[in-house]
């Protein structure tokens, strides 16, 4: 962001976006928190592209799914409470991928309640990128 503002999303012909989903590329909690800025100031700045639109979708599958375990609270809590504001406006829509999940020996119910699940995470934005037509935001 620069000055302030949002930059532009990318485009799609016709204008219509079906949805936007964020790539996490370096798994760390910094790049989740930015996102997550990001996304709130695409809110605040344009809430009527996003009415009738689903949320913007994080679907995480690396180490930085940490960041949402209950136990972690302290740790993360900015980010926490951010991406639980941000859920509860149904800006985003945060889901981790439960491989990743049985690899830190970790379930469902460690996870804070706002946050869901899916199977394989890259499964899962592939399926959103090819089928449902998102585009990276």
């Amino acid at each position: 962001m620069s000055g302030g503002k949002v930059k532009p999303l990318a485009e799609v012909s016709g204008g219509v976006v079906p949805g936007y989903l964020v790539r996490i590329e370096h798994n760390k909690p910094e790049e989740v928190e930015a996102a997550l800025l990001r996304a709130e100031a695409f809110y605040l700045e344009r809430a009527s592209l996003l009415a009738g639109a689903p949320p913007i979708a994080f679907v995480l599958h690396g180490p930085e799914v940490e960041i949402f375990f209950r136990e972690n609270y302290q740790r993360y809590k900015g980010i926490v409470d951010l991406a639980a504001r941000l859920a509860a406006f149904q800006v985003v829509d945060i889901k981790i991928c439960r491989t990743r999940l049985r690899f830190l020996e970790q379930n469902k119910e460690s996870l804070f309640p706002f946050v869901g699940t899916v199977a394989f995470g890259p499964e899962e934005i592939a399926r959103l990128k090819e089928e449902e037509g998102y585009v990276r935001f």
